[in-house]
């Protein structure tokens, strides 16, 4: 080669350089990706998250805006109250328990959890009924809107009847495979049975509503074996135990059978099952310490109820053919039969789910577990959608009956009545119920009194049998217009004998009508040093009240202010209480050492209820030489201290 052709000392040929190149793309590379900071990562995930929420609205608008619609109807006379309505009784108690469950939990005034601020200076008192401290963490957001308890009673019982409906609708969408229809008609009737018609102003039974999510959530799991359902599965068994002691029970005998019934039938295998079901103790289980104190206050009070307590709030046979009179059919029923029992029997709940879905669901059962019969007998062992629809109307159908026996308390009652035999001698022999082993070898369960509240395991499950009809019906032998008549007339039948023939019920006194933070409530929040209450009146309640109000109205406004009240009311009352304060309303020279002894500090005397009887008003302005407020209705006196 000669000296022109030969490249220059230091100088990079083409071919060089390109081996180079070549080499350098061949080297890994630590970082291959530019890094992404916290604010595009945050950007992408909302982007995310909006995405997934456009699609599942879009998918899910129908039924949403629906129950959404039909929930604002049906409680427009509360909505246009939302903050001076109440009925008093119960829904003033469960208004004061979220009021107090909020200020515990921002640390106001509350050094003890347990030691709600009613019955002063009795300890314990947040202990007499269901405390539903996630209910009011829930509703902890509308205190900072309004910190009347009766807004966030009010807003909280309504968006709750919706929630019920939206689950269920959501639920029954997938049992469906997303018929639209027959999903709506599932969480309608879920929100807006006459079983819920009994329980509008119960917050603590109104928290069945998130049965059908975590039925949901497993069944979710189940289909995409994706983690994030365990993880809401298991929040949801949290918000349960700790709104009502009532529905977590029901709750685990639902989701139970549904589980068990899925490895049973080999939908799930056993490892899954598992796995399932011990999410769903944790999530329950994560109550264990506020279950610590209820067991301990029972030991020490014997609060338990017993079975004469039972056997009086369970379900007769017959309360499941009663008719409701808030139904179109139930109005004509009683027209015809104005002699006729109207509702149930049980003293606290109905039990009605009616007759079209007691055969719609029969007849999906019976239809299933042929064909299951059948399969199993058959050669053909492929999985198919249709198999896996009537596995899933067996355990459905399991559930519904174990919602019915257990309603029945422990023992069984017809018409009201024990069904007995009589013996040569006269003496009646009881037919016990399944529940009465539950009392002998689990007393735990003691606490619950209102059995025949388990009835809504029943109205659960014909809801989602209801979802697999168009499932059923497609697969028949029918024509398209002999499903299209069927499913027309379930459809029409069910409107009629389950939907509310009116909005819902509220009561016929004033004073439900009109409540408002009473301005001495105002003044006390306001001066710190004001604690240690008692509240008299020489009238116990308004003329004509059905349901107690006062008593109620006090443990209300306590919610509000936040201050211990001697005064109360709840499912359980201290010994002696009652004695003390009519002691007190007579009240004398020798009620102020009383008070003083109990560590009472101020009294409240309530005017406008003392008028008929107003020795209570004389005696007061002799005995407390100290007024300290003093509006149209009430008056505000320091007890004078040793």
């Amino acid at each position: 080669m000669s000296s022109k052709n030969k490249p220059a000392k230091g100088k990079v040929t083409a071919a060089k350089a390109a081996k180079v190149v070549a080499a350098a793309k061949a080297v890994p590379v630590a970082n291959p990706q530019p890094a992404v900071n916290a604010a595009t990562k945050t950007k992408d995930w909302l982007l995310a998250a909006f995405r997934y929420k456009k699609a599942f609205f879009a998918r899910h608008w129908k039924g949403t805006v629906v129950i959404a619609l039909v929930t604002l109807v049906f409680f427009w006379p509360i909505v246009t109250r939302i903050s001076s309505y109440s009925e008093g009784g119960d829904a003033m108690f469960n208004a004061w328990t979220i009021a107090r469950d909020w200020h515990c939990i921002l640390h106001q005034g509350c050094a003890n959890y347990a030691d709600g601020n009613i019955y002063f200076p009795n300890k314990d008192s947040m202990l007499y009924s269901e405390t539903q401290l996630s209910t009011g963490l829930l509703t902890l957001p509308l205190y900072f809107i309004n910190q009347n308890p009766l807004f966030a009673y009010n807003v909280w019982t309504i968006f709750s009847f919706f929630l019920a409906g939206w689950f269920m609708y959501l639920l029954a969408k997938r049992l469906s495979r997303g018929n639209e229809l027959v999903s709506i008609l599932a969480g309608l009737i879920f929100a807006y049975a006459p079983f819920r018609m009994a329980a509008v102003f119960h917050l603590q039974n109104l928290s069945i509503m998130l049965l059908p999510l975590a039925a949901l959530l497993i069944i979710k799991y189940l289909d995409t074996a994706l983690k994030r359902y365990l993880a809401g599965l298991f929040v949801t068994m949290a918000l349960l135990a700790y709104a009502s002691w009532y529905q977590i029970v029901f709750g685990i005998f639902a989701l139970g059978i549904l589980v068990a019934g899925m490895w049973v039938t080999r939908m799930l295998p056993w490892r899954k099952a598992l796995l399932i079901l011990g999410v769903m103790v944790l999530g329950a289980a994560t109550v264990a310490p506020l279950a610590k104190e209820y067991t301990r206050f029972s030991k020490e009070q014997d609060a338990a109820f017993k079975i004469s307590d039972q056997v009086l709030y369970s379900s007769s046979v017959t309360d499941y053919f009663i008719p409701h009179d808030g139904t179109l059919v139930g109005q004509l029923y009683y027209k015809l039969h104005p002699a006729a029992q109207h509702n149930a029997y049980n003293l606290d709940s109905f039990s009605y789910h009616g007759l079209v879905l007691y055969a719609t669901g029969a007849g999906l059962v019976g239809v299933g577990g042929w064909r299951l019969y059948k399969w199993r007998k058959s050669k053909n062992k492929a999985h198919t959608d249709e198999r896996q629809n009537y596995k899933y109307i067996a355990i459905f159908g399991v559930i519904a009956l174990v919602g019915f026996v257990i309603s029945l308390g422990p023992l069984l009652k017809f018409k009201g009545h024990f069904s007995y035999s009589s013996l040569a001698d006269g003496t009646a022999l009881v037919i016990p119920a399944p529940w009465l082993a539950v009392d002998e070898f689990l007393p735990q369960l003691e606490f619950i009194r209102a059995i025949g509240r388990a009835s809504v395991l029943t109205l659960f499950a014909l809801c989602c049998l209801l979802a697999f009809l168009p499932a059923y019906l497609r697969s028949s032998k029918l024509s398209g217009r002999a499903r299209a008549i069927i499913m027309a007339a379930v459809v029409l039948l069910v409107i009629v004998e389950l939907m509310p023939a009116h909005r819902v019920h509220m009561a016929t006194g004033s004073y439900a009508y009109n409540l408002q933070i009473p301005a001495v409530y105002k003044y006390i929040k306001q001066h710190p040093q004001i604690d240690d209450i008692v509240i008299l009146r020489s009238v116990d309640d308004y003329k004509g009240a059905p349901i107690p109000v006062m008593r109620a109205e006090d443990v209300l406004w306590a919610g509000y202010h936040n201050r211990n009240i001697f005064n109360g009311y709840s499912g359980y009352t201290p010994p002696s209480y009652f004695e003390t304060l009519y002691d007190f309303v007579y009240l004398q020279a020798d009620d102020i050492p009383k008070m003083q002894k109990l560590g009472l500090k101020y009294v409240i005397i309530d005017k406008q209820l003392s008028a008929p009887r107003p020795f209570l008003i004389d005696a007061a302005a002799s005995l407390f030489p100290d007024k300290v407020y003093e509006d149209k209705r009430y008056v505000l006196y320091k007890i004078p201290q040793q």
